[in-house]
């Protein structure tokens, strides 16, 4: 695919910075590494930044990476995050480049992403004089399900210097490389866990009326859970309910004494995701009693709806369209009920989050977090691009 900017000057800092982009993103797709184990990654790129001039921190939650360019002005500060960790996955991409630690990959593209702001911060290095702001990367651990973005706000990420706004990508599988797609407000859905424990009477499969069967009333909750998303929530919103997995019994003739069951809640809103809580709560414990069962809800509030600012959304927008024309925006009309610990920064300060495209027909037509995807690098010069391009023309009211 031909890749054409609008404007040459970000198009030859590309072009000069692309190399060392492909280099890292293969480096650490052969090596991958899980949420806060990223020891070798980290020091891969404190020790790239520090050689591109950065101030350099590290770290932060355990393996955090924050690096600072100072530009021609100590305001605003922008700050660009890129996550690290891999998956507990087995790779069969076959790629040349690919991962030599068994069952772990970088099957959802955390590898394209450090490649993209490497590589960014290449082209910014070389031209910081003619930048007006402080630019801050923040390189994480831990995205995938272990609230990484989290421990790096507590740590002080954003923090010395403070930062203004933020923005960040994920690699997208829905949207043809070539495209960013971009929305204001709600992007990405809050994820709550749950485990719910029932607890009976054990008894004989022949005499179930001795018994008091776990079985039974999980099978209830399972099914009334359901009506919180079709009749407890307005159509117009948008909740899921999954359960996983359901474990009861150990004989086809024993009715078992416990049933465990869980799974995890999406929601788009905070009064949403708080009258979901207690509706499942009200649902669980409601039928347990009616059926003489005891429950035992374990709930835990993971990540935040991932919320962007509008005007941030549409002024990264807008310089997409300046660089790459209108055909490669994509303005998106419904959020992913997926989630994302870039939440936490967001709660914060303003900013947004933006989708990568990168579906073809080769390693980017796979789905995330599936042993074959593997994106194609040339995704990440549009991703450089719009970095530097922000860095460029600070959001301003």
């Amino acid at each position: 695919m031909s890749f054409d900017l609008l404007n040459d000057d970000i198009k030859r800092l590309v072009e000069r910075a692309f190399d060392d982009a492909v280099r890292y993103r293969r480096q650490f797709h052969a090596n991958p590494e899980l949420g806060y184990q990223e020891f070798k990654t980290s020091a891969a790129i404190s020790t790239y930044l520090e050689e591109l001039g950065y101030e350099v921190q590290t770290g932060l939650a355990g393996t955090g990476v924050v690096g600072v360019l100072r530009g021609t002005q100590e305001k605003p500060v922008i700050a660009f995050r890129s996550d690290m960790d891999a998956l507990p996955i087995l790779e069969k991409t076959n790629a040349a480049f690919a991962s030599q630690n068994e069952n772990v990959m970088h099957a959802c593209g955390h590898d394209m992403h450090m490649g993209t702001l490497l590589g960014a911060a290449k082209a910014l290095s070389l031209i910081k004089d003619q930048i007006p702001a402080k630019i801050k990367l923040i390189f994480q651990p831990a995205e995938e399900m272990l609230c990484g973005g989290r421990k790096m706000v507590e740590d002080g990420a954003l923090k010395n210097p403070d930062v203004d706004f933020i923005y960040g990508f994920h690699v997208w599988p829905d949207l043809p490389l070539g495209t960013i797609g971009f929305k204001g407000g709600p992007i990405m859905a809050s994820m709550d866990t749950f485990q719910v424990t029932l607890k009976g009477r054990s008894g004989h499969g022949a005499q179930p009326h001795q018994g008091i069967d776990a079985i039974i009333g999980g099978a209830q909750i399972l099914t009334a859970l359901q009506s919180i998303v079709s009749r407890n929530t307005d159509p117009l919103d948008s909740v899921v309910i999954t359960v996983g997995t359901f474990t009861a019994g150990d004989g086809f003739n024993i009715i078992p004494e416990t049933a465990q069951f869980n799974g995890t809640i999406r929601t788009l809103s905070k009064e949403t995701r708080n009258r979901v809580e207690n509706d499942f709560r009200r649902i669980v414990n409601g039928i347990a009693s009616a059926m003489a069962l005891e429950a035992e809800i374990s709930f835990s509030s993971d990540y935040p709806v991932t919320i962007n600012s509008f005007e941030h959304a549409e002024h990264a927008g807008n310089l997409a369209a300046e660089l790459f024309g209108e055909k490669a925006v994509e303005h998106l009309e419904i959020p992913s009920m997926g989630s994302e610990d870039f939440a936490y920064y967001l709660e914060n300060v303003p900013g947004s989050f933006m989708f990568l495209g990168v579906k073809d027909d080769q390693g980017g037509a796979y789905k995330l977090h599936n042993d074959h995807f593997l994106p194609e690098e040339e995704a990440m010069k549009y991703g450089m691009s719009l970095y530097i391009a922000l860095a460029l023309n600070p959001y301003s009211n």
